[in-house]
């Protein structure tokens, strides 16, 4: 058995090696690709795409299409792509947990029992893994956001100071930031057909409640007058430090729930391997009764 899987992985490598010279190699203009291999790759292409237009418009997918939005699509992820990752890897685990029991198997010489209950642990990680991760990744970068609206803010009135238009103070103010910097450029050039199309889009593509006030304050300074907009982008700055004082607030009375289940994982595992003795001891008396 074991050596019927070697084989088989190994083949698989071996081809896969093999495909990738091949396809690296480029061929030459008179080698035409045939029509038929093109319009099944165009179909292919098609319902793809469709597959993840239609996922990404689900209204049960809509909390994990914002964290990845929020997350920034890590490695340019869909949902569509979260769903088909978080259905495989518990498949691939549990094959990996097959092929190793096989294995330590065939090297012992004999047949040991079948670990169920940490094999239903692991598979439950796996499948419990990339939400916590996406989880991770969107409160970090959510968090590094919030504070580079902060200071796109409070440098966008010392611009602002000098008496010069907005469209200038924004990209002035835009250039030392680095996560940020991508949706200003992109507003920046909307800019010119509709300022206030491109202030829209700039907040719907950021999604976090704290660029709100920012995209107010744009959208009610735009065009108004220099003295003005000043006032406009004090009180936008007062209402991002009094969302995230709440939201700090908010942290900190949640903060006792986090070390009481920081404090329950030791005794958790204290108290499994407590047990462990005696369920070997339980499963040795089954084996010796039946």
């Amino acid at each position: 058995m074991v050596s019927v899987l070697i084989g088989v992985g190994f083949s698989v490598g071996v081809g896969l090696i093999v495909y990738s010279m091949l396809f690296s190699v480029k061929l030459k203009r008179r080698l035409r690709i045939p029509s038929t291999r093109i319009k099944r790759r165009q179909l292919f292409q098609e319902k793809y795409a469709t597959a993840v237009t239609r996922e990404n418009v689900r209204k049960s997918n809509y909390k994990v299409a914002r964290r990845l939005k929020t997350a920034g699509n890590p490695f340019g992820m869909q949902v569509f792509h979260y769903n088909m990752l978080r259905l495989a890897l518990p498949l691939v685990t549990i094959l990996l947990m097959f092929v190793l029991y096989e294995l330590r198997n065939s090297l012992n010489g004999y047949v040991t029992n079948f670990p169920i209950i940490p094999f239903i642990v692991i598979v439950l990680l796996s499948y419990a893994a990339p939400p916590l991760f996406l989880v991770m990744l969107a409160r970090q970068r959510r968090e590094v956001l919030a504070e580079e609206i902060v200071k796109f803010s409070h440098r966008l009135i010392v611009c602002m100071t000098d008496k010069i238009p907005l469209y200038y103070a924004i990209r002035r103010a835009g250039r030392t930031c680095k996560v940020l910097k991508p949706y200003v450029d992109e507003m920046l050039i909307d800019w010119m057909n509709n300022p206030r199309a491109a202030i829209n889009q700039f907040g719907e593509q950021i999604g976090i409640n704290e660029v709100l006030p920012l995209t107010n304050t744009l959208l009610a300074s735009w065009n108004a007058p220099e003295d003005k907009i000043i006032n406009l982008f004090h009180q936008q700055i007062r209402n991002i430090d009094t969302m995230r004082d709440f939201q700090v607030k908010k942290k900190i009375e949640a903060s006792p729930l986090r070390v009481t289940f920081v404090i329950l994982i030791p005794f958790l595992v204290t108290g499994i391997l407590c047990l462990l003795p005696w369920y070997m001891s339980f499963q040795a008396t089954i084996q010796q009764i039946f």
